[in-house]
C-alpha cells in the first residue's frame, strides 16, 4: 500500500507541534497538507 494519508497539525509552532511535524515529514505514509498556528499566522515553518 503506497497510498500517503493527507494530515493536518494544529498549533504547529509550539514545541509539541513541531516535534510532530519533524517526526512525521520522516513517516513514508504521511503527506502534511495543512499546518495551523495562530502566535505565527502568515510565517514559513522554516522561519518559525
Amino acid at each position: 500500500m503506497s497510498t500517503k494519508k493527507k494530515i493536518g497539525i494544529l498549533g504547529a509552532s509550539g514545541y509539541t507541534g513541531a516535534e510532530l511535524v519533524r517526526l512525521l515529514l520522516r513517516h513514508p505514509r504521511v503527506e502534511i497538507a495543512v499546518l495551523t498556528a495562530d502566535r505565527r499566522a502568515g510565517q514559513m515553518m522554516g522561519d518559525v
